[in-house]
């Protein structure tokens, strides 16, 4: 029969023909394997020169983004065809001449070839151009401005940010014909941890956690008001827990719980914001944080382990901040929850599925004692399809179409975060060349005029602008550079300062004018972008407060003793309530609802629960005893005026 599934004894060729008739699939999926391939030996056989293996990834990743990605259902003029075709080809050629090379062509530096600069110039600008094809304008102008910087306009500024000259020969040595710069530590990083942990959440994908996910969230939260919303949060936080990728969580999810909001009563704009800000999060929730958490250990040098400790409450409090928002949003429209004889079992659901976690538990267990990371997400791999075979539910899927579709969907899934990485190491090289760092945090402590809420203000505007439209890795990896120090050297905590440059940088997701995850989420529910992004905005708003509460009070991050934890935990968790009441989406009493929006008793509570959330995150016990008086009187004048509504109880 055509389409009847082959077996692993038909061999490659019948695995590969299994992706369909199409011979780009066909030749895509040869080109994942053989790169998977490649890294299994690197890993579990003998290990690539660093350089070489650099090298071979950045050179497929450039020939897969030019030979493979095109616009769908567009047919292309013959000159465009061949002009990717030649880009293909010498993507391939620069990057073999510098991996092979790379001995003689070190040994030779100052004296290079005219040979050498011209294989550089070209692979900075495929570089370029393949970022943009793959992720965007943002990161590639962003790149281009950096490059000129000790180029053209740097000698040309005055005072701190002013740099010397640099010629074109000393910038693309260090950006191409050195370990620096395109092929430098952030395409390392990626190669190391991030190429392989967006494999095993495809993996997790193929057989079947991503359905389990979804109806264990179902069981636990469907019945409740707004239950549709809610258990979009709840997929999305366990979705968050493996996976690198808001976008693809978005998209995976979103076209099932999107309609599923939009039937219950939420508008299409609503229905794409929560799915969104929800996926958005899983960014920074334990153990995987977008894969930022493997980033974060090579930067801090601070222990995996301890890590995802210090990221656990945060990730849970934005989640607690969505949660209020959409329940509170679901009162409002008078939403029930699904009928009782509609929601799965939730002991069913774990009894079915439940082995699913055992790969999360692995990956926690091995990384706590120190085992290498590439070696751990292997085992996590394999356990995961052990688990997949034991379970009846998702025996069936574990077939070789399936296997050789995860491989293929997770290279797919990584063009874009490899070409990101190479680009971002242009970035990193230039500011590694010209002490650019440094002069920015220079700045920033001198327009903060030494008060650290300014500088968090100023580093989060930072954050976000840098991290407009990327992915979480890659926002980490150039902000580590640039704004980190920056925060550590004003008294934050390694942990604090690091933490802080995730959240914001995840926050650039949801944030216009460039918010992919908002824009996914809209193309499915139909909504417009731009709406849809400051919907997000405005339910992630009160999650934003987190990474000041957190730098302020390192309790929050599960450091110092007991009771710094505990003032730290209390003051987080009624400061960002009172936040989600004065931005008006949540209320202290389910009777406020029927008041008027701009009664005078309801902007003087939301302006008393404002300060509530101001005075509870600066330090001090008279603050303290501030913000919980404040907090109190938003409460009691809410609760006086508000009118007695039957039907509006929580």
């Amino acid at each position: 029969m055509k389409n009847a599934m082959p077996s692993a004894s038909q061999g490659v060729g019948a695995w590969l023909s299994a992706l369909g008739e199409d011979w780009t699939a066909r030749a895509r999926a040869s080109v994942a394997i053989l790169l998977f391939a490649a890294s299994l030996w690197n890993i579990l056989i003998s290990p690539f020169d660093e350089t070489q293996l650099r090298c071979l990834f950045l050179g497929v990743t450039l020939f897969y983004s030019f030979a493979f990605l095109t616009q769908p259902k567009q047919r292309e003029p013959f000159w465009r065809q061949a002009a990717r075709c030649i880009a293909a080809i010498i993507s391939l050629s620069a990057c073999a001449y510098i991996g092979l090379g790379f001995e003689d062509i070190f040994s030779r530096a100052g004296a290079n070839t005219r040979l050498d600069y011209f294989v550089a110039a070209a692979l900075i600008l495929l570089v370029l151009e393949g970022t943009r094809r793959t992720a965007g304008v943002a990161l590639p102008l962003l790149a281009i401005a950096f490059l000129l910087y000790p180029l053209w306009y740097g000698p040309m500024l005055e005072g701190l940010l002013r740099t010397g000259s640099f010629s074109l020969q000393r910038v693309l040595t260090l950006q191409s014909l050195s370990t620096e710069g395109v092929i430098g530590p952030a395409l390392q990083v990626t190669i190391e941890y991030v190429y392989l942990f967006v494999i095993y959440g495809a993996f997790l994908s193929r057989i079947g956690a991503i359905e389990f996910m979804d109806q264990l969230a179902k069981a636990l939260c469907g019945g409740m008001r707004g239950g549709s919303a809610k258990i979009t949060t709840i997929s999305s936080l366990f979705m968050g827990l493996a996976s690198g990728s808001a976008v693809a969580n978005v998209v995976s999810q979103g076209i099932f719980t999107i309609p599923m909001m939009r039937r219950e009563g939420y508008s299409p704009k609503t229905a794409a914001a929560i799915e969104a800000s929800a996926s958005t999060g899983g960014q920074i929730m334990p153990p995987v944080m977008g894969a930022a958490a493997f980033l974060m250990v090579e930067y801090t040098r601070i222990p995996y382990s301890t890590i995802i400790l210090h990221a656990l409450l945060p990730g849970l409090m934005f989640y607690l901040a969505i949660w209020f928002a959409v329940h509170w949003q679901g009162i409002r429209l008078g939403m029930q929850g699904l009928p009782k004889d509609q929601l799965p079992a939730w002991r069913k659901v774990m009894h079915e599925g439940g082995l699913h976690f055992t790969s999360l538990l692995v990956i926690v267990v091995l990384m706590s004692l120190n085992y290498a990371m590439a070696t751990t997400v292997l085992i996590a791999i394999a356990v995961s399809l052990g688990c997949a075979l034991v379970q009846k539910s998702s025996r069936h899927l574990v077939t070789v179409k399936n296997l050789v579709g995860a491989i293929s969907d997770g290279f797919r899934d990584s063009v874009a975060l490899l070409t990101s990485a190479a680009c971002a190491g242009i970035i990193i090289g230039v500011v590694t060349q010209t002490s650019f760092g440094l002069k920015i945090s220079t700045l920033v402590i001198d327009a903060s005029m030494g008060y650290l809420w300014l500088a968090l203000i100023l580093c989060g505007i930072v954050c976000l602008i840098l991290g407009m439209g990327l992915p979480t890795q890659i926002v980490y990896l150039t902000l580590a550079v640039l704004v980190a120090p920056t925060i550590v050297e004003m008294g934050v905590t390694t942990a604090g300062a690091h933490l802080f440059i995730i959240y914001f940088g995840m926050m650039s997701m949801v944030t216009p004018p460039v918010c992919f995850a908002a824009f996914a989420a809209a193309g499915i529910a139909g909504s417009k972008l731009m709406e849809t992004g400051w919907e997000a905005t405005r339910l992630s708003a009160a999650g934003i407060i987190v990474p000041f509460y957190f730098v302020y009070h390192p309790g929050i991050l599960l450091i110092g003793d007991l009771l710094a934890i505990i003032e730290g935990v209390s003051r987080a968790s009624l400061g960002l309530y009172a936040a989600g009441v004065a931005l008006g989406m949540f209320v202290w009493r389910g009777r406020e609802l029927a008041q008027s929006e701009f009664s005078i008793a309801r902007i003087v509570s939301r302006v008393a629960a404002f300060a509530a959330c101001i005075l509870l995150c600066a330090p001090g016990m008279v603050t303290l005893a501030a913000g919980v008086m404040m907090a109190a009187l938003s409460f009691a004048i809410a609760a006086l005026t508000s009118p007695r509504v039957d039907g509006l109880a929580a």
